[in-house]
């Protein structure tokens, strides 16, 4: 343990005492703690936590931040910094091995007292033989009531399983299974941010998940995907999902297998607001998806997970360009030949190019689909892409809406845009290279809409 940490909570353990009372470091600090997980947040729970919070973050100065404040529950914060916080949560029952069987995992079951600090593994407090587990890399419920005390304990299984790369033992799974139904009566937000953390990992545990349904109840449309053929006809859309699925995850980890070119890139592009897992989310929902009459359908359906409208969008728009990939190269690699059709696909798919050429690859690997006409074509894109888009980007606009308004006597009008948009495709493209030939493709646009008019 960091020594200014160790420190710090030195400092904790002797207000607790000078309060007569007893803290404990408990829950996923103590299990990172053990298998050598950094940490940033440390939990701590004590049956004065409240006091000892405040007397603390007095002390030094910080404000104290109320997480939930129902009596005999609390939970404060103090934050030293936006990547380092303390959580004090009173403690549940008398003993601290009361607290501890009310907890979800054996491994999140350890608790270790401050007081023990300087001799850490030889004080732990372990009623349900988390070590043992930790050891075994296992996930294990402390009881079979856990799931029915908070049903977002199903998910959250498959995210330690996930995030840690651990199995879930038999029994618990068989838990699982039973109490899946449970999930419904939980509030979506907190769903929703399970699932990311789960898809979020490098490999997320969907393998042992679908033994157990709990994937029925997150998205209820695959019991249908699972009646209906897929690619090959043996198998059914469900496990063309699967592989999908599987394929993505695959090539995030090892986008150079297929665009060594591009990988940096592509690993950059997906590396900020989970969007890596909303690229999963698309895989998982990217057939059932199709059956919706209308975009609104799908918006709608992904609403009831409280996603934001920024990542709403991004699946929207991923699942809309992957299409258009999809249905735009065949098997004779002719789709994209024009470059115009290049650039109006990158411009169109905007932040969206990357993601929907993954999932494309993936969807075609998935149904085990000859590539060898399709990595020709996505690869034109991306070195579009890089050697002729984004430069373009870097330099000034040959025309602008000033122009157009006070040269070109052209009011404001849904054509404006639309002949600002050409005139920087002809750029791009090295059909013009001067504000003069802007201005003359211009005219020539808005003389043709005129002629169109009359």
């Amino acid at each position: 343990m960091d020594a200014s940490i160790k420190a710090k909570l030195e400092d904790i353990d002797q207000l607790s005492r000078q309060l007569g009372s007893t803290a404990y470091l408990v829950g996923g600090t103590v299990r990172d703690h053990l298998i050598g997980i950094p940490c940033a947040d440390y939990d701590l729970t004590a049956q004065d936590a409240p006091k000892i919070a405040r007397a603390w973050a007095q002390k030094i100065g910080r404000p104290l931040i109320p997480m939930d404040e129902t009596p005999g529950h609390e939970t404060y914060r103090v934050a030293l910094d936006p990547n380092l916080y303390f959580d004090f949560t009173t403690q549940q029952g008398e003993k601290i091995e009361d607290d501890l069987a009310q907890r979800d995992f054996t491994i999140n079951a350890i608790a270790m007292p401050l007081a023990a600090l300087a001799n850490e593994k030889s004080k732990l407090i372990d009623p349900f033989q988390g070590q043992r587990d930790l050891n075994q890399k296992f996930i294990r419920s402390v009881r079979e009531q856990a799931f029915k005390d908070d049903p977002i304990r199903l998910l959250r299984a498959f995210r330690f399983a996930s995030t840690l790369e651990f199995d879930i033992e038999p029994q618990t799974l068989s838990q699982i299974k039973t109490y899946r139904a449970e999930l419904d009566k939980v509030a979506r937000e907190r769903v929703c941010y399970e699932l990311l953390l789960m898809l979020e990992a490098p490999r997320s545990r969907l393998d042992l998940m679908e033994p157990t349904g709990l994937i029925e109840i997150l998205f209820p449309g695959i019991e249908e995907l699972k009646l209906k053929p897929g690619i090959p006809a043996h198998k059914s859309q469900w496990e063309n999902t699967l592989d999908t699925f599987r394929e993505t995850e695959s090539i995030l980890m090892h986008a150079d297998r297929f665009l060594e070119k591009h990988s940096q890139l592509m690993r950059e592009s997906l590396s900020t607001n989970h969007h890596r897992a909303l690229l999963k989310w698309c895989a998982l929902i990217h057939l059932f998806a199709a059956t919706y009459d209308t975009t609104s359908g799908v918006t709608n359906f992904l609403r009831e997970f409280r996603l934001s409208n920024a990542d709403i969008q991004f699946i929207d728009r991923t699942l809309k360009f992957t299409r258009i990939i999809l249905s735009g190269v065949r098997s004779t690699g002719e789709g994209f030949k024009e470059n115009s059709t290049v650039y109006q696909f990158i411009h169109r798919s905007g932040k969206e190019l990357f993601s929907s050429i993954l999932l494309s690859l993936a969807v075609r690997l998935g149904n085990q689909e000859d590539i060898k006409y399709f990595l020709p074509v996505i690869s034109r894109i991306l070195d579009f892409y890089v050697q002729r888009y984004l430069p373009a980007q870097e330099k000034p606009a040959l025309l602008d809406g000033d122009v157009l308004k006070s040269k070109l006597r052209l009011k404001p009008s849904p054509e404006f845009k639309s002949i600002l948009e050409k005139v920087e495709e002809a750029r791009v493209l090295g059909n013009i290279h001067t504000p003069d030939e802007a201005e003359q493709l211009a005219k020539k646009l808005i003389s043709s809409q005129a002629e169109l008019i009359e």
